[in-house]
């Protein structure tokens, strides 16, 4: 890849994100807001719309189409990514170099899977139609849980991390066996 195809596709990718952050964010900061405690353990958009003094569902509206288009481009850009992988590795001579390249690719797959479902559950649906307390969960596992997942999905791929894991599941299973 040239570095003139490196560097538009890095500054596209800041343009396009800073873009559909700023049009949310900007509609947002200009709503009139009542003293309220906002419930949500960040700020985010939807939590801080619900502590604004009128009506917000044109703002909802606005952010769900900017969002849901940002989110939905980038999501197909993967898929189609993955496609052109999926076709190569299909390619490959021998099933065990396929398997070795499936292997990479699905912890990839994995921590994209786990962000995806859960800010699509967040970003998408009716807030009224989910019970109390579900986007707190949801956002946890989105802001949490799968950052925190990451190194430790990464590195299972890695082979003295999974015989260290065998081996402290293994010592696990006999302490509970001989207790």
């Amino acid at each position: 890849m040239s570095r003139q195809v490196q560097l538009w596709l890095a500054g596209a990718t800041w343009v396009v994100g800073f873009s559909a952050a700023l049009v949310p964010a900007g509609l947002t900061a200009s709503l009139p807001y009542c003293l309220k405690e906002i419930a949500h353990y960040f700020c985010d958009l939807a939590p801080l719309m619900r502590l604004a003094c009128v009506g917000t569902s044109w703002h909802a509206r606005i952010h769900g189409a900017v969002i849901g288009v940002a989110t939905g481009c980038n999501f197909v850009l993967i898929l189609g990514l993955y496609g052109g992988i999926l076709a190569a590795v299909l390619k490959l001579p021998s099933a065990a170099s396929r398997a070795k390249a499936f292997s990479t690719c699905s912890s990839h797959m994995t921590v994209v899977a786990l962000f995806y479902a859960s800010a699509f559950t967040v970003f998408v649906g009716l807030p009224r139609s989910r019970p109390e307390g579900t986007d707190k969960l949801t956002a946890l596992v989105y802001a949490l849980l799968t950052p925190f997942l990451n190194p430790i999905i990464y590195s299972l791929r890695n082979k003295e991390v999974k015989e260290a894991v065998k081996r402290v599941s293994d010592k696990i299973r006999t302490w509970l066996r001989d207790t």
